[in-house]
């Protein structure tokens, strides 16, 4: 074997033990920081997979945590980007709850996957095309969490408007996705 090799496999050796003794603080501070669990966990794996596969250049690497740390703050930075990105050109990403919803509210079957992927993308669309009071409902309430209650005191309106608008705006929704099945 090369020294090459030797040293590839020597760094190998110790990010497999990084993993090891830090893996669970690393874990920790991803889930502190992404979105989600299973976000944390796939920014974790991603970093330690690039180390591996990198294996042959992380050999002169002084601090192999460090880099790994980097890595995933970097991955997590590049996460908030595209998050920020997508909101600001109007993406918005719906619960399987809503989606349920207004898929049976225009009559489709929610559980065929390619259905469910075409339907998704109309309802993107026409959820940016949504009047902005019932568009504002439709992310505060159905998609972002925030109860009537609350919403109706920080937009100042009452909750039987917010509940119509909301009502409206699911209507619409479920026209535009008949008129997507027509199309």
């Amino acid at each position: 074997m090369t020294s090459e090799g030797q040293s590839a496999s020597a760094t190998r050796s110790t990010i497999e033990r990084t993993y090891r003794e830090r893996g669970r603080g690393f874990l920790a501070w991803a889930k502190r920081h992404a979105p989600d669990s299973a976000t944390a966990e796939d920014i974790l794996q991603d970093a330690f997979l690039r180390a591996l596969a990198n294996a042959d250049a992380l050999s002169p690497v002084g601090d192999l945590a460090a880099w790994i740390f980097s890595t995933m703050r970097n991955r997590l930075i590049d996460l908030w980007r595209a998050e920020g990105t997508k909101r600001r050109a109007g993406a918005t990403e719906l619960p399987e709850k809503v989606l349920e919803e207004v898929a049976a509210e225009a009559g489709l079957d929610p559980e065929d996957q390619f259905e469910r992927n075409e339907m998704l993308a109309a309802l993107k669309v026409a959820i940016v095309a949504l009047p902005a009071e019932q568009r504002e409902v439709i992310r505060a309430q159905a998609l972002g969490g925030v109860g009537f209650k609350e919403l109706a005191e920080a937009k100042g309106v009452s909750i039987d408007t917010l509940m119509a608008r909301k009502r409206y705006a699911i209507r619409k929704l479920a026209a535009a996705l008949e008129y997507w099945m027509d199309d």
